[in-house]
């Protein structure tokens, strides 16, 4: 239901071809509505659903691990000798994290096994401790991406305890409980992580709002002239 909704919120950004933010008569996106419906029917056709059951869950997991990473780059900052180094940390602890993950849930029989998943799982504490030590929290909330200087400015937002050990975490919890999925359903979640990972690359990254225009458009920043506002009182509210 809410598929068509998001296709046309990432087509509104420039992530999706304009087709599937364009609404009808009615206000709805017919056209990317039938795209997910067709779509859709072809996944429940072609994939068992004792596996697609499992990779809808762990598509929510994904994006789980996503938003954890993000909170991460936007309350961190490279340091000014390495600007890489944040970026690659976060790549370095996916994949150790990941890996520690499939070998206690699929490689454990042996004891080899249990020692290699203890030595990925100190190498993925390492790297969030690195994280810790070497990328101080950034100046502005966002200030990693170079997109705060205009809309954030020096707002305080929300507050996160222990960054970023607890995004570290999060992550590591949605990897084990991703990593119980059998072989078959990990490689369907990797085909549709990389389907996706590929159209963003070959379509979104070079027509997305924020490279062509930049996130400071006016449009953006609705929601921070919201902010400013006065809270409503009861008298004020109204519910429709």
């Amino acid at each position: 239901i809410i598929q068509p909704r998001l296709q046309c919120a990432l087509a509104n950004d420039g992530l999706l071809p304009p087709m599937f933010g364009e609404l009808d008569a009615t206000g709805n996106p017919r056209k990317g509505a039938m795209f997910a419906g067709v779509l859709m029917v072809c996944f429940a056709t072609f994939i068992p659903f004792s596996y697609l059951d499992d990779f809808v869950s762990a598509g929510i997991l994904i994006a789980f691990t996503v938003t954890n990473c993000s909170l991460i780059i936007m309350r961190r900052e490279s340091p000014e000798s390495d600007p890489k180094l944040l970026p690659k940390l976060l790549v370095w602890f996916n994949i150790f994290s990941f890996v520690t993950c499939l070998t206690l849930s699929h490689g454990t029989q042996s004891p080899v096994g249990w020692a290699f998943a203890f030595l990925a799982g100190c190498i993925s504490i390492f790297i969030a401790t690195k994280i810790s030590r070497k990328c101080p929290p950034a100046s502005t909330f966002g200030h990693a991406t170079g997109k705060a200087s205009q809309i954030y400015g020096s707002k305080k937002y929300f507050s996160t305890p222990l960054v970023p050990y607890v995004p570290c975490l999060g992550m590591f919890a949605n990897y084990f409980l991703i990593s119980q999925l059998s072989f078959f359903g990990i490689g369907l979640l990797f085909m549709y992580t990389l389907f996706a990972v590929l159209i963003y690359f070959v379509y979104g990254a070079h027509n997305s709002v924020g490279r062509i225009e930049g996130w400071e458009d006016e449009q953006y920043a609705i929601c921070e002239e919201n902010d400013n506002r006065s809270p409503l009182t009861g008298s004020d509210a109204v519910i429709t």
